[in-house]
């Protein structure tokens, strides 16, 4: 029965429909196939809060040793950095103290500034100066920055190279030094990983290209 000619039921939008004057939500700013009202879906390669933090590269790959002939032009590369400046220093002394103390003095003082330079550096950047210009870094043994432990015992044969002007003995220190320096270089010709002995001394420390 209708009042009027009124049909309550006519032009009336079936349940769930969308209603005169509400506004249509076609997919924009809204995924595909999502209903009005419901939670946002997300992709399910990237949950939400679980984004991880991108990893920093440094440019070193522990997967590419560092070669031997690099290693030793970074070496002569330190030794001429830290030799030369102590030579006019043992030089100054000798003068001053007189020809044996002050060579005492000076060679005492060329391997504590040898030994402090490469442990100083390897452990507080990963590379000395010589490394740096050939794309070189010492790491721990299990990566990062070697310890003053490690880097003091891979380093330690500068101390019998340093030695070499000391007085009456220093010919005994200098070829200790020439021996040492040689297994270090045929130790590292030689490993796949191309560690030398003081690494291995150093419980396993590894110069890496980068």
């Amino acid at each position: 029965m209708t009042t009027g000619g009124f049909d309550p039921g006519q032009g009336q939008q079936p349940f769930g429909g969308q209603q005169y004057g509400q506004p249509h939500y076609n997919g924009a700013g809204q995924q595909h196939g999502q209903q009005f009202g419901a939670p946002p879906q997300f992709d399910s390669a990237q949950q939400f809060g679980t984004q991880p933090f991108a990893q920093p590269d440094f440019g070193f790959d522990p997967s590419r040793p560092g070669e031997l002939l690099p290693r030793l032009g970074a070496r002569v590369i330190d030794g001429l950095i830290v030799g030369i400046p102590m030579a006019v220093v043992s030089t100054v002394l000798a003068l001053v103290l007189g020809n044996f103390v002050g060579s005492v003095l000076g060679a005492i003082l060329t391997a504590a500034a040898a030994v402090g330079y490469f442990v100083f550096l390897e452990t507080t950047r990963g590379q000395t100066l010589g490394k740096q210009i050939l794309g070189l870094r010492v790491e721990g043994p299990n990566g990062g920055l070697p310890t003053q432990q490690q880097s003091l015992t891979r380093n330690g044969f500068y101390v019998l190279s340093a030695l070499g002007g000391f007085p009456l003995l220093g010919f005994l220190f200098g070829l200790l030094g020439v021996v040492a320096a040689i297994v270090i270089g045929v130790t590292i010709n030689g490993s796949p990983t191309k560690q030398g002995k003081h690494d291995e001394l150093a419980g396993g420390t590894r110069v890496v290209q980068g």
